[in-house]
């Protein structure tokens, strides 16, 4: 009988801590893995924990029958921008020594840092990198700089490279996309989540770059919307506070128009699972919550009727909207990345130019003035799954 191919899943998070989207989706892929596929892979994972107060302390736990190595990291200048420890390198080894995968697949990896790459290399082992975000290519992991220009490009040629971010020079800018660059190189594969962002990849110097679209939790009953307790529309905005995600511009655009027949929920990402706070933006009431876990996510797409995704980067996928539109809600979205690449026009949302407050304000005012098209269900539509991406990655990238 042959031995189980051992597959080493790396992300900067992971649960009991879901932070970001691409972090569900890892542990989506885990999960599908140990569902459908135990007798064909063994599967482990290596991750960071978010707190702090302990340096660089690797330790161990179990998830769902597989083995999670957590290591603490420190906080350093420019912690996320770095593309190197030493520490970490040799925390990756013990882990690679002691394990002893047959393929590692790479997602995220700020914090942790490419020295897991070079770790890689030093014994051999073949590697995927799927890219979630624009950290190997930019200085700015969302390609907006400190002064809020936006690269939609990347920067696929010398005249478009950004002033390097407070504190780092030129020769270091450039000297951390030459390393990452060639550390991409050698991956094996590299995946991207959506069509837009396998582009922007090619664009950037990476023509072998395939996509791997995400899928939507195949093991969550996406439940319809329901708010008929509410008169008002209620809009959410999931993704964060941060201007890349577009809260600046969703403030400026409700502020400027009559609002009064719309409530906000929003999620500061800062806080914790029982924050709420509540606020007015002009006659608009808002309510902020704190980070909900995975676990709370459908009931509170559930509680909304608008999903407002708004960013101002093209992002690589977008798993709010996806989300949301699977629970029935409408979903206003950038026409950039691929945030809105399954919105309907009219049918499930809207796309607006990303960040127009003018057009955004059109929008707006286009619900505040028809709430009871907007309190019914949107058009949903049949979403890949998680499941089937999975499939795909074992059909294609994991043999």
């Amino acid at each position: 009988m042959s031995r189980k191919k051992k597959i080493a899943i790396v992300n900067v998070f992971f649960p009991p801590f879901s932070i970001g989207g691409a972090t569900r989706v890892v542990a989506d892929n885990v999960d599908s893995l140990l569902e459908n596929y135990s007798k064909d892979f063994e599967v482990v994972v290596f991750t960071s924990h978010p707190d702090h107060r302990e340096e660089y302390i690797l330790d161990s736990y179990a998830y769902k029958g597989c083995r999670v190595y957590s290591l603490t990291t420190v906080l350093l200048e420019n912690f996320e921008w770095n593309l190197e420890n030493e520490i970490v390198e040799e925390k990756f080894k013990q882990f690679l020594s002691f394990e002893s995968p047959d393929l590692i697949h790479f997602h995220c990896i700020q914090r942790l840092t490419a020295s897991m790459l070079v770790a890689a290399n030093t014994f051999n082992i073949p590697y995927i990198v799927t890219v979630h975000d624009a950290w190997w290519i930019s200085d700015y992991q969302f390609l907006v700089d400190s002064y809020g220009k936006v690269y939609l490009n990347g920067h696929e040629d010398s005249l478009s490279i950004p002033r390097p971010p407070a504190g780092i020079t030129e020769s270091q800018s450039l000297e951390r996309r030459m390393k990452l660059k060639t550390l991409l190189l050698g991956a094996q594969k590299i995946l991207a989540v959506s069509e837009s962002f396998t582009e922007l990849y090619k664009k950037n110097g990476f023509e072998n770059c395939q996509t791997s679209k995400n899928g939507v939790s195949s093991g969550v009953n996406w439940l319809p919307k329901s708010t008929a307790d509410k008169e008002k529309v209620v809009i959410g905005h999931l993704g964060g506070m941060s201007n890349h995600k577009g809260y600046e511009v969703l403030r400026s655009s409700i502020q400027g128009v009559d609002a009064q027949n719309l409530e906000l929920l929003i999620i500061d990402h800062s806080k914790g699972v029982e924050y709420i706070q509540k606020s007015q933006w002009g006659n608009c009431g808002v309510t902020f919550i704190g980070r909900q876990p995975q676990s709370l996510m459908v009931k509170v797409y559930q509680s909304i009727d608008v999903l407002m995704a708004v960013s101002i980067w093209p992002e690589s996928f977008g798993l709010v909207s996806r989300e949301a539109v699977a629970c029935g809600c409408w979903v206003v979205a950038s026409d950039i990345g691929g945030i809105g690449e399954d919105i309907e026009e009219g049918e499930n949302g809207h796309r607006i130019k990303s960040g127009s407050v003018e057009e955004l304000k059109k929008v707006i005012t286009k619900i505040a003035t028809n709430p009871k098209k907007y309190k019914g269900k949107a058009k949903s539509k049949n979403l890949r799954t998680s499941d089937e991406q999975v499939q795909e990655l074992v059909k294609h990238h994991y043999s």
